[in-house]
């Protein structure tokens, strides 16, 4: 028998995919808490309610999702369009509720701008993460890139660095070919369906698309230029994210993280907890993306000590070796 499902809520980008003609797309990934699906060139994504919006989420009942997570495989097909996804296979439809969807843009001009209290915000995040990051992953990178401290030599480190300095110092002086080649290089590195580097990149996206304008120095245009410089270069999901990113489209997680960094300074422990909510999401994805939020900051002139132009970069009198990836 036929069953007939309504999402509990979904995201304002979503609705087009519901509302276009019916297309054929499969069952891209699939995770207790998220159930991927592609459709042409894009996707979107089936959330578990235990979980923060997505830009491109539709949340079902935790219940719901851990019947499709037993039941589904990667490359089975569905039907989205007509006002609902389909799935043959378990002979389920799921519609959209009559409500509006979430934005995934954050409200910005909604709030005041001080670059002095992003600015010490901005330097407690980076002293956070470095405390708090595991050595999986690009997090580790905010002590070279932020903090004048060594980190550990990886393979992958050691190409992510210099192309980070590229991608802020290039973003920073307006020098689009410099940020096409620091995006094309960080796009993909990593491992999983959204790479660290493609993690950073988002991170960077946002900051570039909603803050930079509002901090003083305007660099949205470089949002589109790194997600259309990504593209071809990284996973599905990925490519898809920062799509939405270079629009000012975030996941619930980060754009709070952002909205809180207006927070007057001596409430920095709603700055702490937003956080903390990124850092918790995916193995090591949160701690990119908040590098990578950090990366943007820096790129948009916020003031706190860093270097990105010299070969002895934190060197205090120890090999350079040990300080230079």
């Amino acid at each position: 028998m036929a069953v007939t499902l309504e999402a509990l809520d979904y995201s304002r980008p979503v609705q087009p995919l519901f509302a276009q003609a019916a297309r054929t797309g499969i069952i891209h990934s699939v995770f207790p808490k998220a159930l991927n699906i592609a459709v042409g060139d894009t996707l979107f994504v089936l959330l578990s309610s235990e979980v923060s919006r997505m830009p491109n989420s539709v949340r079902l009942p935790a219940f719901v999702m851990e019947r499709l997570y037993a039941k589904l495989h990667p490359g089975m097909e569905v039907s989205t369009g007509n006002g609902r996804l389909s799935i043959p296979a378990l002979d389920l439809s799921i519609h959209l509720p009559r409500t509006a969807g979430w934005e995934p843009v954050p409200v910005i001009a909604r709030h005041t701008w001080h670059n002095s209290t992003v600015a010490r915000h901005a330097r407690m995040l980076a002293q956070h993460l470095a405390h708090r990051s595991q050595q999986d992953g690009l997090a580790p990178l905010v002590k070279p890139l932020l903090l004048r401290q060594a980190a550990a030599e990886t393979p992958l480190a050691k190409i992510a660095l210099p192309l980070l300095r590229l991608l802020v110092r290039a973003s920073q002086q307006r020098d689009s070919v410099g940020v096409e080649k620091a995006a094309r290089g960080l796009a993909g590195l990593g491992p999983g369906l959204t790479p660290s580097g493609d993690d950073t990149l988002g991170g960077f996206i946002g900051i570039m698309a909603l803050l930079s304008s509002q901090l003083g120095l305007d660099r949205t245009q470089l949002a589109t230029i790194i997600a259309n410089a990504a593209r071809p270069h990284t996973t599905l999901l990925s490519a898809t994210l920062l799509t939405h990113a270079a629009r000012g489209e975030l996941a619930e997680h980060v754009g709070e993280l952002l909205i809180s960094l207006a927070a007057p300074v001596e409430t920095s422990e709603v700055v702490v907890q937003a956080a903390e909510r990124v850092l918790a999401y995916g193995a090591c994805s949160g701690g990119d993306t908040l590098l990578g939020l950090l990366l943007g900051l820096q790129a948009s002139r916020i003031d706190y000590p860093i270097d990105y132009t010299g070969e002895n970069y934190g060197y205090t009198g120890a090999t350079q070796a040990e300080y230079v990836l």
